[in-house]
């Protein structure tokens, strides 16, 4: 591919869409928690569910055919900075709605989209309004994961961010237009 060519709507639809999601979702799951407004756990489930679909095609084509080649030669050091916070977005991504899943139906809780259970709670016959765990262990685990890997994922969408500002403001390549579609 042509450095000066825009990359392709899928690449760049499914770039924006995770990456506003995955913002989105942090900034959700923050507000619930800080705030203590569970009523916003439902939407926040909805949503980490839909950006795994999302997620998974993308990490698939990243997998398959590997990132997009840079628009010319960068240092070395660049180019494997560039290579760990790439690789670090896309674990990242891929593992907090996993945790989250994994989470929330270890713990009994289910899953749902917008109402509609994937995954079924397990209510407490005893006591309606309480569920029992599948798994503590898995539960904890992954509720720790889900916990801290949003940190990680932020720093490294900073870093990120300020690449795709030093190549567009500093560098005058072509990096972040092909990435809004646009040539140079």
């Amino acid at each position: 591919m042509d450095p000066s060519t825009p990359l392709s709507l899928t690449t760049r639809l499914l770039h924006w869409s995770v990456a506003l999601l995955m913002i989105a979702l942090t900034l959700l799951g923050y507000l619930m928690v800080k705030f203590e407004i569970w009523d916003l756990y439902a939407l926040h489930k909805s949503l980490g569910v839909i950006a795994l679909v999302l997620i998974l095609p993308r990490a698939m084509i990243r997998l398959g055919k590997g990132w997009p080649a840079p628009v010319r030669q960068y240092p070395v050091y660049e180019a494997l900075a560039a290579k760990a916070i790439h690789w670090g977005l896309l674990i990242s991504t891929l593992l907090i709605p996993i945790s989250g899943l994994c989470y929330s139906a270890a713990a009994g809780r289910g899953v749902a989209i917008f109402g509609w259970f994937i995954i079924p709670m397990n209510p407490d016959l005893n006591a309606p309004d309480n569920v029992i765990p599948y798994s503590e262990s898995i539960r904890d685990i992954a509720h720790t994961l889900h916990v801290y890997l949003p940190y990680i994922m932020l720093a490294l969408l900073l870093v990120h961010i300020v690449g795709a500002l030093k190549h567009h403001l500093l560098d005058r390549d072509n990096t972040l237009l092909r990435m809004v579609g646009r040539k140079s």
